[in-house]
């Protein structure tokens, strides 16, 4: 009994020395491994933010092209973040929706979609049955066309965010982008307020509120071409 007692305590001493000397040989192997130094992730970071930067451009001028050409609101969206998409979804309700009071609420540039919004719909202008905020925003307002008529400055791109200013100015951003895992997309809603400040100065010095200045931008846009553009588009016209 106690021989069997033995051999089965030198079994157990035996198989916990090979793991042992397994262990310390891995460790011995793995310290042999070249270890990689601060300057070599710094390599590889700078090499990433090259390749994301030249994908930024690349996108751009996609998006540039796809609004040109008047693409499907599926490829549409493929340039934009998911929260633009669910925020212009949540616009167009508010168009739908929205009282004078609520309205006064809004930033201008949302108030001005708003007004569009409701001009579309009472005039039948309408050549979209679906993602009509989306046509809106991108074609009828006019608020990207911006990007044809003044020159860009260059691209940056810090982690997972990139932007891009005028030339005059390329520090000041004028668009931005999110990076979404494997490519860029446009955050149009951090955007819109940086291409409409220049518009919304006029406010400041007229003593406007935003709403007042969304409808003058309209009638500015549509002056003799239809009739009422006046405060009835302050209130939900009936959808």
């Amino acid at each position: 009994m106690h021989i069997l007692k033995n051999k089965i305590v030198l079994a157990l001493l035996v198989s916990v020395f090979t793991f042992m000397m397994g262990c310390a040989g891995s460790s011995n192997s793995s310290s042999n491994e070249p270890v990689e130094t601060a300057a070599v992730r710094d390599a590889k970071f700078k090499a990433q933010e090259a390749d994301k930067l030249a994908m930024l451009g690349e996108m751009f001028d996609s998006f540039k092209a796809a609004v040109k050409n008047h693409a499907s609101s599926d490829v549409l969206l493929e340039f934009l973040t998911d929260s633009s998409e669910y925020w212009m979804d949540e616009l167009e309700n508010h168009a739908k929706n929205y009282d004078s009071t609520a309205l006064a609420s809004c930033q201008f540039y949302e108030a001005y979609a708003i007004l569009l919004y409701r001009l579309y719909e009472r005039e039948h202008l309408w050549q979209v049955s679906d993602y009509r905020m989306l046509h809106l925003l991108l074609y009828g307002s006019e608020f990207l066309n911006l990007v044809d008529r003044v020159n860009m400055g260059p691209f940056e791109v810090k982690n997972d965010r990139g932007s891009v200013g005028l030339a005059t100015s390329p520090k000041v951003p004028i668009m931005l982008f999110d990076w979404d895992d494997t490519k860029w997309k446009l955050n149009l809603i951090e955007t819109l307020p940086l291409i409409t400040k220049g518009v919304e100065a006029t406010a400041a010095k007229k003593k406007w509120s935003d709403v007042k200045l969304a409808l003058y931008w309209l009638d500015k846009k549509y002056h003799m071409q239809y009739t009422r553009l006046d405060e009835s588009l302050f209130e939900p016209i009936g959808f």
